[in-house]
């Protein structure tokens, strides 16, 4: 069953937000602004909403934002439950009247004493089990701002290989890098390594060899299709990768998130990559939200320009990133 795309959005005392709505989503979604302004929280606020359709996904959903994060969870010290705003008692995420997102203080104490470290175990064994289950909400991917590694990868990969979409990835690759044939996967026997068969080379050679940029690519393809029918999750988009080519990345997005049906929430700090967008959403299949601090207010908020006000920001020196 096809995912029902998100439209709007309010967040209420969740980290830097004490009460932030945005409406007028499309299928591609870019935040942008300053520094320091929300947009990974802003992020981590919704994929906790769409994964918390189900009762069961709440756990699930502050498990993956807890071990995205909080590099110590794997060892269960010192976790900090770090989703309320310092000042408020409560937080809550809405996007429709039966999705609804909410904690407080007295729902992280239980959460501390129930979620132990055999609890925190078996959701990680079980990932696959809870994304897979027809009562979990639609498949939903998140791909942090450095390298994507191999064990992540394979299982984008895998969902791509699933749906017999190695050839969109080839030809993808190819508009990326012309010497580039093809993605090719080793098992060896203690993990998944990835190969890329170069143009008048015998041996493929590793695919960590070529860079972070065909990798960020690569990683961004694979999650399109993983997050089929759902929501994927992209933070600094523009990490690794040359701006000659965000063009070539952003025509891709824009066309395989409209066959996979997924929507995408994706943050930059780069102006070149918000042109580049711009130019890529003719059909105005995307959005553009700008994050910045009011001070008058002392709250972050945000604006959404349509392609004519990005367009004139843009070419007028106006306002993009919070500048």
């Amino acid at each position: 069953m096809a995912n029902k795309p998100l439209t709007e959005i309010t967040i209420k005392n969740f980290k830097c937000f004490t009460d932030l709505h945005l409406e007028g989503f499309e299928r591609v979604n870019l935040i942008g602004g300053k520094n320091n302004v929300g947009k990974t929280a802003f992020l981590e606020a919704v994929e906790l909403n769409v994964i918390s359709l189900k009762p069961s996904g709440k756990a699930y959903a502050i498990y993956q934002v807890l071990t995205r994060r909080q590099r110590n969870i794997e060892e269960f010290k010192d976790i900090e439950f770090d989703f309320i705003n310092n000042i408020q008692e409560s937080v809550e995420i809405l996007t429709e009247p039966d999705n609804i997102f909410s904690i407080n203080d007295t729902t992280l104490s239980y959460l501390k004493n129930i979620l132990t470290e055999d609890h925190y175990k078996n959701l990680k064994s079980n990932t696959r089990n809870y994304s897979q289950n027809k009562y979990f909400p639609p498949r939903v991917n998140f791909i942090k701002a450095t390298i994507t590694n191999e064990f992540e990868m394979s299982e984008f990969y895998g969902v791509l290989v699933d749906l017999n979409k190695e050839s969109f990835l080839n030809e993808s690759l190819q508009s990326f890098d012309d010497n580039i044939i093809a993605l090719k996967q080793r098992f060896t026997n203690e993990n998944i390594v990835f190969k890329v068969q170069i143009k008048n080379q015998e041996r493929a050679v590793l695919l960590s060899s070529l860079g972070d940029g065909v990798n960020r690519f690569i990683a961004i393809l694979c999650a399109i299709w993983a997050s089929q029918d759902g929501f994927l999750f992209i933070d600094e988009i523009e990490n690794g990768i040359h701006y000659t080519n965000y063009p070539k990345l952003w025509n891709i997005i824009f066309q395989a998130s409209k066959d996979a049906n997924c929507q995408l929430f994706i943050t930059t700090h780069s102006k070149e990559c918000i042109q580049a967008f711009n130019d890529a959403n003719t059909a105005d299949e995307g959005a553009y939200f700008e994050f910045y601090k009011n001070l008058k207010k002392n709250k972050i908020t945000a604006q959404k320009l349509d392609n004519q006000q990005l367009n004139y920001a843009l070419s007028h020196d106006g306002r993009v990133r919070g500048e």
